[in-house]
């Protein structure tokens, strides 16, 4: 979870409660309890969501490392292909294979 919204769900918390101990003052204030409850379901649809928005993190880095690992072993295929083909034809035929010539 993000240091900013735990941050910001503590806060709403830790006022939900504090406004729950004075329900005879607040109409004074013009807060509801409507408004209350309001402000802490969003905190808890923030929560849940957050903790969702992790879990979507985490699959990405797994994905990520996977491309790393699937382009390092395609790279190393390409090499040795290159190094056959190098090593058997003059540079010149080179293209004609899909090396490059990238001297």
């Amino acid at each position: 979870m993000s240091v900013t919204n735990l941050n910001e769900i503590d806060k709403a918390d830790v006022l939900v409660a504090g406004l729950r101990k004075h329900t005879k003052e607040l109409p004074e204030l013009g807060i509801t309890t409507d408004a209350i409850n309001r402000m802490e379901e969003l905190a808890i649809v923030l929560r849940q969501k957050d903790a969702e928005v992790d879990e979507l993190r985490r699959k990405v880095t797994l994905k990520a490392h996977e491309n790393l690992e699937l382009i390092a072993d395609l790279k190393a295929q390409m090499l040795i292909m290159r190094k056959a083909v190098n090593a058997r034809y003059p540079q010149y035929e080179w293209i004609k294979y899909g090396v490059q010539d990238k001297r």
